[in-house]
Parts: C-alpha cells; sequence; structure tokens
C-alpha cells in the first residue's frame, strides 16, 4: 500500500482551525511555564556579596560558636539563616524594600483589582473577575517605564509581558481532568508604572479569602487545592502589610462577620483600617448613603479604629460619599520606611557578645572575691586546700579569658557582616534604618571600663546641659556617668528652631538604639518631652 493511499489519507482525523488555536495556546503556556520556573545561575556583584555573606555565617559563625556555651545557639542560628533568607529574596525584589505596603483585601468579587485599575487610571492592567485559585499577589509601584515582573518560588525573576500577566491570571487547563494554577509556581507579582504617582507606596493586590458566590464552581477548580488556599495566602500577605484597604460591594449591603472575623481572628488586624465600598453607581444614591452609614456603625461596633470610609465607584472613578482614597495615599506617600536588616543582624550578635561580657565580668568578681583568701591561703588553708584554690583560680582567670576574647572576636565578626551587609544594601539601593533616620542621633562614648548594662529599647529620661552651633548639645542623665553629645547639624534636620526644642535645662527621652561594644559606644535616639518642629 502507498504511503498516500486515498483510503488512508481519507482515514486520517482532520484538524481544524480551532483545534489549531487551542494547540498554540497551550504550546505557548507550557513555554511560559518552563520559563517561569527555570532558575538562572546569578552573576551579579549583589548575588556575589551575598555568597560571601551567606559563607560567614554559616561557616565562620560556626567556628566562633564551638569551644563557647552559648545559650540558645542552635536557635540564633536558625534565626541567622531565616534573616539570610530573607534577605536573599530582598536581592531579586529590592524595589518593594523601601515602600509603605498599602494592601487592598476583600471577599472574592468585591472589585479590588477593578479599584486598583480605577486609581491607576488604566483599564484591565490587573486582570479582573479570576476565580480565586488563579490570583497571584500582586505589587503596583511607581516608575518611569511600565514593567512586569514574577518572582518563583526559587526567588528567581521573570520579565513579563501583559500578555503573560494574563495567561498567569487564569487557570492552565491540562485536559479534560486537571487544572493547574501558576499559583503553585509563583510567589509575587511586581507592576511598575508611570501612572502611579505615589513613590513610597506599593499597592498590593491580594486574592480574594473567600470562594466565589456560586453554587458549583467545581468543573474550574479540579486539580487544586481550592479550599483554603486563598484564604491563607490573603491572610499571609495582609498580616504584613503596613496599611490595609477593604474592598466591600456595596450589593453587600453590610461589613458581614466573615469579614470581620477573617480580620480580627485571621489577620488579627489592630490598626487603623480603610474601608472602600465598591460599585456605588450600582445603587441609588439613598441607598448607597443608608449602607454607608450601617457599615461605618458596623465596622465601629466590631471595634476598628477607621482610618477612612468611602463608598466609591470603580467605573466612573468618584467617590460617591465619605472620604477620597488619594487623600489618605497622600498622607501615607509623605512616611519615609528603612529596613532593619542591622537591626535584625545585631539582634543575633548582641545576645552572644553581651553574654561573654557578662561571663567575663562574672568570673571578675569571683576572682577579686577570692584574692583577699588566696593571698593569706599559706596561713589559713590546708595544703590540699591551697591547691584547690590555687586550680579554681586558674580555672577562674582562664574562663574570664576565653569570653573576653570570645565577646572581641564576635565584635570583629559583627563587624565583617555589617559592612558586607551594607555594601549589599549599597547595591540593590535599599535604605537602613539608622538612628538619625528615626530620630535624633546621640551617642555616649566612655573611654575605658564597662557599658553600662542596658539593651536596645531600653529607654532613659535626661536634662539638656547646653546647646551650641559649634560644640552641639550636651545632654545628662542620673543613670549615667558622663554626658550624650549630639551634633548640631542633626537637630537642625529636624527642628527649624533648635534653641526652643532643646535649650538649657529641657527634659529628654533617650532611647538605646543600639550598643556598639567596639567602641565603647551607646547610641541612643533623642526626643524632647515638649518639641515645636
Amino acid at each position: 500500500m502507498s504511503l498516500f493511499d486515498d483510503d488512508k489519507l481519507n482515514s486520517l482525523p482532520v484538524v481544524n482551525n480551532k483545534d489549531k488555536k487551542q494547540s498554540a495556546t497551550a504550546d505557548d503556556r507550557f513555554e511560559l511555564l518552563a520559563k517561569l520556573i527555570s532558575t538562572p545561575e546569578q552573576h551579579s556583584s549583589s548575588a556575589t556579596i551575598f555568597k560571601k555573606l551567606e559563607t560567614l555565617i554559616r561557616k565562620d559563625f560556626l567556628k566562633l560558636c564551638a569551644g563557647v556555651g552559648i545559650p540558645g545557639e542552635s536557635s540564633l542560628y536558625q534565626e541567622l539563616l531565616v534573616t539570610l533568607g530573607d534577605l536573599q529574596e530582598l536581592i531579586e525584589f529590592p524595589y518593594l524594600a523601601n515602600k509603605n505596603i498599602l494592601a487592598v483585601g476583600g471577599g472574592f468579587s468585591a472589585g479590588k483589582s477593578r479599584f486598583l485599575n480605577s486609581i491607576l487610571g488604566i483599564d484591565q492592567l490587573l486582570p479582573e473577575g479570576l476565580l480565586p485559585t488563579t490570583a497571584i499577589p500582586t505589587y503596583l509601584i511607581s516608575g518611569e517605564t511600565e514593567s512586569i515582573v514574577a518572582l518563583n518560588t526559587f526567588n528567581r525573576s521573570q520579565e513579563l509581558d501583559r500578555e503573560s500577566l494574563n495567561s498567569i491570571s487564569h487557570a492552565f487547563n491540562m485536559g479534560e481532568k486537571s487544572t493547574i494554577s501558576f499559583y503553585h509556581i509563583l510567589k509575587l507579582i511586581q507592576i511598575q508604572s508611570p501612572d502611579l504617582k505615589w513613590d513610597n507606596i506599593a499597592l498590593l493586590d491580594t486574592p480574594g479569602y473567600s470562594k466565589p458566590h456560586s453554587e458549583d464552581d467545581s468543573s474550574d477548580r479540579r486539580g487544586t487545592d481550592a479550599g483554603n488556599t486563598d484564604e491563607e495566602k490573603a491572610r499571609e500577605h495582609l498580616s504584613q502589610a503596613d496599611h490595609l484597604i477593604w474592598v466591600i460591594s456595596v450589593t453587600d449591603g453590610t461589613f458581614q462577620l466573615p469579614d470581620i472575623e477573617f480580620l480580627q481572628q485571621k489577620v488579627k488586624w489592630e490598626r487603623p483600617l480603610y474601608i472602600l465600598i465598591n460599585k456605588a453607581d450600582e445603587k441609588t444614591q439613598s441607598d448607597v448613603k443608608n449602607i454607608f452609614e450601617r457599615i461605618r456603625e458596623d465596622a465601629l461596633n466590631a471595634g476598628f479604629n477607621l482610618a477612612g470610609i468611602s463608598a466609591y465607584s470603580s467605573r466612573n472613578k468618584k467617590v460617591f460619599f465619605g472620604d477620597d482614597p488619594k487623600d489618605w495615599f497622600d498622607e501615607i506617600n509623605q512616611k519615609c520606611k528603612f529596613t532593619r536588616w542591622r537591626g535584625r543582624f545585631q539582634a543575633v550578635f548582641e545576645k552572644i557578645i553581651a553574654f561573654n561580657a557578662e561571663e567575663e565580668e562574672r568570673c571578675r568578681v569571683l576572682k577579686s572575691s577570692l584574692d583577699p583568701i588566696y593571698l593569706k591561703c599559706d596561713e589559713v588553708l590546708s595544703q590540699a586546700q591551697v591547691e584547690k584554690l590555687k586550680d579554681t583560680m586558674k580555672i577562674i582567670s582562664s574562663d574570664s579569658k576565653t569570653h573576653a576574647e570570645a565577646a572581641k572576636q564576635f565584635v570583629i565578626f559583627s563587624e565583617k557582616v555589617e559592612k558586607l551587609l551594607e555594601e549589599l544594601l549599597a547595591q540593590i539601593g535599599v535604605a537602613d534604618e539608622t538612628a538619625s533616620a528615626v530620630g535624633i542621633e546621640g551617642r555616649y562614648v566612655i573611654a575605658e571600663g564597662v557599658l553600662p548594662k542596658f539593651k536596645k529599647c531600653d529607654v532613659l529620661q535626661g536634662t539638656e546641659d547646653s546647646l551650641s552651633k559649634f560644640r552641639g548639645c550636651f545632654i545628662s542623665s542620673e543613670t549615667l556617668d558622663d554626658q550624650i553629645r549630639i551634633r548640631y547639624s542633626d537637630i537642625e534636620k529636624h527642628y527649624t528652631d533648635p534653641a526652643k526644642s532643646f535649650g538649657e535645662k529641657k527634659k529628654v527621652t533617650l532611647t538605646v538604639y543600639e550598643i556598639d561594644r567596639a567602641e565603647n559606644t551607646i547610641v541612643f535616639t533623642v526626643l524632647p518631652d515638649t518639641a515645636d518642629k
């Protein structure tokens, strides 16, 4: 029989244009899937610095700990590893680090994505009306040009276009028996847009925590763990937000109990809450007004502290009643946000350094108490007791030297980590918190001896002794032997009239910000009790 036998040809299946289109769409999605799960090797300068930092923590830290009995050593090491993991994710997405995270949450189909599209003035930048199992937390930030980047579960970022974004946002059909969502492959998506005018804000679009209101949605949810996945994902991201705007559809009519319970029991939201009643154009003015008042009363009765409340139409981009959410955004945008990477590393090292310093001091005190006996031991002790006392004194001296050396080495180690961290943060353009960033920095330095036994965030009261443009401001406290000094230029950055707030004999509050044992210095943040900025 010929290869081109007519009967054989007639028996072949016919492939129509629709089948070809579906096949092409499937191929495109498989190609996108392969792209998203790829883990290209990192060769950037920031990756190189991170590798050095990782080696310090994973190898050198454990070597330093060997031979010194540090309480909770294992948990401290795990804390460092968690911080390293978070830092690695920061390298891929540094743009969010100094942003005030303003999350937009709500139930399924409340109109969260449509609200954000209306704020940006762009139709369908964020896909709307998706099944909850397909939604991925998405961050919107300002930028000179539009760009879309996805972060996969391997902490690797991939650039996308709008077409890819739409593909990700819909279920990936694998035949009739299963559905795969990109949800399990991606941690988050970041969209940079020149239409977002708030430089210090990242708007977070979260999955609807509730299921769609449908009698049977199983056909679109096969092959997924749709039950609680989106609720848990929404809870996780909302809990980490700095601010929250909760979207309620006007058709709900009230602030429903499941919403209240989710916010209070799952998210545990205790900060001010902004409520946006969406789709206000779907009701009459009088109905919207009544619903607005009812939801506000529901929120207050539930114990929420309201940052604002609006009856809003995303379709018309209009506030019907209440506050304008853009005014709230403007207020948040004025706040600078700093990261706390130095603080996270230092918190671990300070515990170890403080432990060794305390042990050294304990040995010194013990030795001092035994010295008088040792000097007269031949007169009051037997030969056997003398030998035992000598052995004890040697052990105390040895332990004292061991702890002193350990404290010194951990100070040096801490400085190495801090230097690499500063290089890394500078490389990726992230501003970490310093004392001067959160307030006025005052420094307490002693030339010799042991620093007072303070810990971070301890609060003292002080009095201003003098103020001069040339010498700065000097503050004394009953708890300290010497004065704290503030540079005059630092005061000028925060106060228009330094003499009015930092005049002689004025009272101030001192908060321990950092303890630098290498320089024998304690850094305080200083706040006048009555300040006229």
